[in-house]
């Protein structure tokens, strides 16, 4: 996948309060985006050539239904009289394929497939510096299949599944409709991103092993129900700031933010789930009562404490799940 500077964003479904400090780090507030996976290249080269307009439309049959497996052949095909151009947007129905890529000035293309046939379509699509990727990258011959995922998630309408830049430089697979009502984001293997629980063992230990990854020192970790599971860690650039947070079933992203921490470091490996759960647990009136839970230094302890924040009733438990609140007071 290549990586540009980002601009448009195409999706309408935004994860918001996800940026915002861990208590005790404080800052100024502007945000950056996370760091590209690979280098930025130059736009396309003045020779890539897609196929010239007095050549279409081209035939392209196939067999059986798109969203049965012919999809990523239809696509392949698309980026293929695209030139091979880096592209910007894979829209798949079940009864078209559209794709748009820029070209060497700047401007975008747009071809679509349908009924057997190639040609070129208008498109709103423009190139603002966001991500591109080659379309191969991505599942398309599971289409179908996603498309059954979104059903049962509650998607309703005409599906539509698109690759496309959705936030600060990251390419996503999604399946929404037309009109829009819900959308499921999807991994690149073809897995639909899952909602994590606050409670259990397990979604805490998936949620925090995205945000920690492999992380060595964290500022603060923690989660609630607003912004999902997140974790401030130290940034390779000095005076910055890099948040993790992994909110809903949005697949997990990263930015910074300008700022000079206050808070002492620790080890986020020392974390454990099950503790975590325990905590939440002892805090809770019943099962289904949100909680905050933040792990940090800032009591200015030998070792990371957990605070276990339950509708404004603040309880606090060791990494080891022990209670310690009325040892703090």
């Amino acid at each position: 996948m290549t990586k540009w500077r980002t601009g448009l964003v195409a999706l309408a479904v935004l994860a918001t309060g996800c940026t915002s400090p861990a208590p005790g780090v404080t800052g100024s507030s502007s945000v950056e985006p996370g760091p590209p996976t690979t280098s930025a290249p130059a736009l396309p080269s003045a020779t890539a050539s897609p196929v010239p307009d007095d050549e279409l439309p081209l035939d392209h049959p196939i067999t059986g239904r798109l969203v049965d497996g012919a999809a990523a052949d239809v696509v392949a095909e698309l980026h293929r009289v695209a030139g091979g151009l880096p592209v910007l947007k894979v829209d798949v129905t079940t009864e078209t394929a559209t794709l748009s890529a820029v070209r060497p000035d700047r401007s975008v293309v747009t071809y679509q497939w349908r009924d057997g046939v190639i040609d070129r379509a208008d498109s709103d699509v423009q190139y603002f510096e966001q991500a591109t990727f080659d379309p191969a990258d991505f599942p398309l011959d599971s289409v179908g299949r996603m498309f059954d995922v979104a059903d049962l998630r509650g998607v309703r309408g005409d599906l539509v599944l698109q690759v496309v830049d959705y936030r600060e430089g990251q390419v996503l697979m999604t399946v929404t409709s037309r009109p829009e009502s819900e959308t499921v984001f999807f991994r690149p293997d073809g897995t639909a991103v899952a909602v994590l629980g606050m409670t259990g063992v397990a979604d805490i230990a998936a949620g925090l092993s995205e945000v920690i990854g492999d992380a060595t020192e964290a500022y603060a970790v923690g989660f609630n129900a607003t912004r999902g599971y997140w974790a401030d860690l130290p940034d390779t650039d000095p005076g910055l700031v890099l948040n993790r947070a992994r909110v809903g079933a949005v697949p997990l992203f990263e930015t910074r933010r300008t700022e000079t921490p206050t808070l002492t470091p620790f080890d986020p490996s020392a974390i454990d789930a099950a503790a975590l759960a325990q905590a939440v647990a002892r805090a809770q009136r019943s099962p289904d009562e949100q909680c905050d839970v933040v792990v940090d230094m800032s009591l200015g302890r030998s070792a990371p404490v957990a605070r276990v924040d339950c509708q404004g009733r603040v309880t606090y438990s060791d990494l080891e799940g022990r209670d310690m609140t009325d040892l703090i007071g």
